[in-house]
């Protein structure tokens, strides 16, 4: 039977970052990512910016060349792949981890792809599954009519519409201010009294002007109560309104995929695994890293400090198999 030092379940930046200190620290390590590397960075909007600078999104070293101050979502998708292509491990794109089995020097890591089922050995995993394909849903009635969506591709193809964006955090305020730009007509609901105080530095004076001159409208301490065919109700201060829409985005955050801990018998604290300070779980050599092991809190966790998390983890596993 042959033994890998480390497998990665995931291959976006994060579980990139894991994969290339495993391979400097001279680890054998296989990465299985369920769809193609950096697969979430595809749900971003079209041209849509980082919030942070490249350098603190490169990975190993390698130097992320991008022609503004910060990447655009196209300019983050090659670097990731050209990243993916030059490693040196084995890749398996389009085959999701289906169970984990075992404990630290015999994991079981059972997998699906598109020649059918297998399974790999390894001395250690590292779950780094992220959880942009996982968002946080209102709940409501009508949620899964063809027109509440939650996220969009791009903001031109919406010019002319009525757009309803639900949530008060970055990504509504930012995908309310891309909408509007690109020639839509915006409403912005949110539970709050205004948007969370989290929200970026540069974009709350731009959407508060925006919606100070009427450009956008925003309904605050206002829940959604149900989507129907071309419209949704909603009850604020003044009690209920049906507003009609093109389109609905919800934009509430997101929520880690954590079916593969679970099933593995790793120990849960409310809705986010119990990790050490190397990112172990209760279950001895399976890692969280970066988003994976933060539940719900997907605030407190970026692709910066994520990477972090990768090389802590795979240098205390090389530690131990020295």
């Amino acid at each position: 039977m042959s033994l890998l030092d480390l497998v990665v379940v995931g291959a976006g930046p994060v579980g990139l970052a894991a994969a290339l200190e495993a391979e400097r620290l001279g680890l054998s390590v296989s990465v299985f990512e369920a769809r193609r590397p950096a697969a979430s960075i595809e749900r971003f909007p079209a041209r849509m910016p980082f919030f942070s600078e490249a350098r603190k999104l490169e990975l190993g070293g390698h130097p992320m060349a991008v022609l503004g101050a910060k990447p655009t979502r196209e300019e983050a998708l090659v670097y990731y792949r050209r990243i993916a292509e030059g490693l040196n491990s084995a890749l398996v794109y389009r085959t999701r981890v289906t169970a984990l089995e075992g404990a630290q020097g015999a994991f079981r890591v059972r997998f699906q792809g598109p020649r059918g089922a297998g399974e790999v050995w390894s001395r250690a995993v590292a779950v780094a599954t992220g959880y942009f394909f996982n968002p946080r849903r209102l709940g409501v009635p009508g949620e899964e009519l063809a027109w509440v969506g939650h996220g969009y591709r791009d903001a031109l193809e919406h010019w002319g519409e009525h757009v309803l964006v639900v949530g008060g955090s970055n990504s509504a305020v930012e995908a309310a201010l891309d909408l509007w730009r690109a020639g839509a007509r915006v409403t912005l609901v949110h539970r709050g009294p205004e948007v969370r105080p989290g929200v970026k530095y540069w974009l709350r004076p731009d959407f508060e002007n925006r919606v100070r001159e009427g450009a956008i409208r925003a309904l605050f301490s206002t829940r959604v109560l149900r989507f129907e065919p071309g419209r949704a109700v909603v009850a604020g201060p003044d009690g209920e309104e049906a507003l009609e829409a093109d389109r609905a985005v919800v934009l509430i955050g997101y929520r880690a995929d954590d079916a593969l801990m679970r099933t593995a018998g790793a120990r849960f604290e409310g809705a986010r695994p119990a990790l050490s300070d190397r990112f172990e779980t209760s279950v001895p050599g399976l890692f969280a890293l970066g988003s994976a092991g933060y539940g719900e809190d997907t605030r407190s966790v970026f692709i910066e400090n994520g990477r972090e998390h990768a090389r802590l983890a795979v240098r205390e596993l090389a530690r131990r198999l020295r």
